[in-house]
């Protein structure tokens, strides 16, 4: 029954990093970021990301637990993205910052709580 509850925690955790993914791609056209009126420039680096992470949350969901190493590059890769929304030259839009901010935070408590659950067993 663990098993089972792993799986499905780790499972969860992989959907809401590949939805976080396809969040990211989609923000800008769907909040009007100035971003998306210069042919995305300031915001590559998050899209890349997003492209890595939303494989990532794909393995994750379709694989649980078969390879456990991916919990740590998802949070890594969070960790990233943090990063990378705190050092984006954006013109002081606020939008652009807090979206990446709480995505990564999104991305990075799916998955250390996974990662929690995991070593519960």
């Amino acid at each position: 029954m663990g098993d089972l509850h792993g799986r499905a925690a780790e499972s969860r955790a992989g959907v809401t990093a590949f939805l976080a993914g396809v969040w990211l791609i989609a923000a800008p056209p769907v909040l009007h970021f100035s971003a998306s009126l210069h042919a995305f420039r300031p915001y590559w680096w998050s899209m890349g990301l997003a492209v890595v992470v939303m494989l990532v949350g794909m393995v994750r969901a379709m694989a649980p637990l078969d390879v456990p190493l991916l919990r740590l590059i998802t949070i890594a890769l969070a960790v990233w993205l943090f990063i990378v929304a705190l050092r984006a030259d954006d013109d002081g839009v606020w939008v652009v910052w807090l979206n990446q901010l709480v995505v990564s935070g999104l991305i990075a408590l799916s998955a250390g709580l996974a990662l929690l659950v995991g070593l519960r067993r």
